[in-house]
């Protein structure tokens, strides 16, 4: 708020007047009954207000508690607040502005239009990903065929190779080439989908 610290702030804008001691020893012991007391009261209707600016049960849970340490140190069983719910609201509100400023530290927040950019490419990332574990897969399965249907395969794939130039090649007729290459093919594909499987 302008700048100001949040604790700075709710030292202010909390009950000011700090307590002094009460006796030689400093102890503020009657403090307890009467805050406790105002707190259970309060203690739904704060949650409820908290719960109204985070949308998170654990967040607000963990404001809560936050605040009710502050104010059970900031409480003064003499001169207790004229409204105790609006006290604690206040240190409440102080307390939600510095788990926000923390959590928007340790949060990145996207706008929709580049949570959408982000998804579409990791769309495109994921197909190329694909891509390339296809290409990995089919070299590991090529390796596996018999060395007779590797060398036919790397015939055949060779620049400028036709089905009858390998056939001529290897001294097989045509029509043999292209049902050793059709066999070759389908184990090929069946032994890459069980990779991609």
């Amino acid at each position: 708020m302008n700048g100001v610290p949040a604790e700075t702030a709710m030292a202010e804008e909390a009950d000011n007047r700090s307590p002094g001691p009460s006796g030689a020893d400093g102890l503020r012991q009657p403090q307890g009954k009467l805050f406790l007391r105002l707190f259970l009261e309060n203690e739904r209707r704060l949650y409820a207000y908290i719960l109204t600016l985070l949308a998170n049960h654990t967040d607000a849970e963990d404001v809560l508690q936050e605040a009710s340490l502050v104010m059970w140190d900031k409480f003064d069983e003499q001169h207790p607040p004229d409204s105790f719910i609006a006290w604690a609201c206040r240190i409440a509100y102080f307390k939600v502005l510095d788990f926000t400023k923390k959590s928007q530290r340790s949060r990145v927040r996207f706008s929709e239009a580049m949570l959408r950019r982000v998804s579409e490419s990791m769309v495109e990332q994921s197909s190329s990903m694909e891509l390339d574990e296809r290409r990995e897969a089919l070299a590991h399965c090529i390796e596996k065929l018999a060395p007779k249907q590797r060398d036919l395969l790397v015939r055949r794939l060779a620049h400028g190779a036709t089905t009858q130039s390998t056939a001529m090649e290897v001294g097989r007729s045509v029509d043999a080439v292209y049902k050793a290459l059709s066999k070759i093919r389908q184990v090929l594909f069946d032994c890459v989908n069980r990779a991609m499987a």
